[in-house]
């Protein structure tokens, strides 16, 4: 049986980017075919290529939303990877010059804020 340290070595292994841990307020939207509903939460566990939120609502795997960091006026798609109870992770989604602008902006943001990320 693997122990715990065993396990966390091989999880950061599978990373690209190592997590970054601190908090900031964003804005999660999601649009449905029937309605949209905008969740004020806080973003979490970030890195260059995604982070989590935590929002009383059921999101399943796979549904796409908009993260609005408020306080850098940043707006990021991404799709759910992951969720455990209450908590989402998003991988951000670049599918457009817009998207890629603003996840670029994301990074140059995690990047003055916390030195080198990885690459």
């Amino acid at each position: 049986m693997a122990t715990h340290t065993e396990l966390t070595a091989a999880s950061l292994e599978k990373r690209r980017w190592r997590r970054m841990h601190f908090t900031v307020p964003v804005r999660v939207t999601v649009r449905k075919s029937r309605y949209t509903n905008v969740i004020n939460s806080q973003g979490s566990l970030m890195n260059p290529g995604g982070i989590s939120f935590s929002a009383e609502i059921d999101l399943a795997v796979g549904d796409e939303v908009e993260i609005a960091l408020t306080d850098h006026q940043l707006k990021l798609r991404g799709a759910i990877r992951d969720r455990a109870s209450n908590q989402y992770g998003v991988e951000f989604l670049a599918t457009t010059a817009e998207d890629n602008e603003q996840l670029t902006l994301f990074r140059q943001i995690l990047t003055s804020k916390l030195g080198c990320l990885d690459a």
